[in-house]
């Protein structure tokens, strides 16, 4: 009789297995001014993107993304997009991905 309680109370403490964490930039072609690739020192290093933007009321920002599986395609859609009006880009980082340093570029692309 007490043991239905009890198992219920464990169930109920344990943790969500399933959180993602991500977090996304959007930002418009005409506003990356120049992004680069800085290749890891070692190894276990994860390869990272340095984005900057330029808005003419936001000001200037850096966006720094490290990626544990590389960074694929990015550059060339990086590329295709910069000073295009016409293009929205789309980062999306996971901050706590099962990779070795816990963080990768889940998402590059254009819309």
């Amino acid at each position: 009789m007490r043991l239905v309680p009890a198992l219920s109370l464990c169930l109920l403490a344990m943790p969500a297995l399933a959180w993602e964490h991500t977090v996304e930039w959007r930002f418009q072609g005409p506003e990356i001014a120049g992004f680069r690739v800085i290749s890891p020192d070692f190894d276990e290093d994860p390869e990272m993107l340095e984005v900057s933007l330029s808005h003419q009321h936001h000001g200037d920002t850096i966006i720094t993304i490290e990626a544990d599986n590389g960074l694929g395609e990015c550059t060339d859609t990086l590329s295709y997009a910069q000073g295009n009006p016409f293009v929205t880009v789309v980062l999306t980082a996971n901050l706590n991905a099962q990779t070795m340093n816990g963080t990768t570029l889940a998402q590059c692309s254009t819309r």
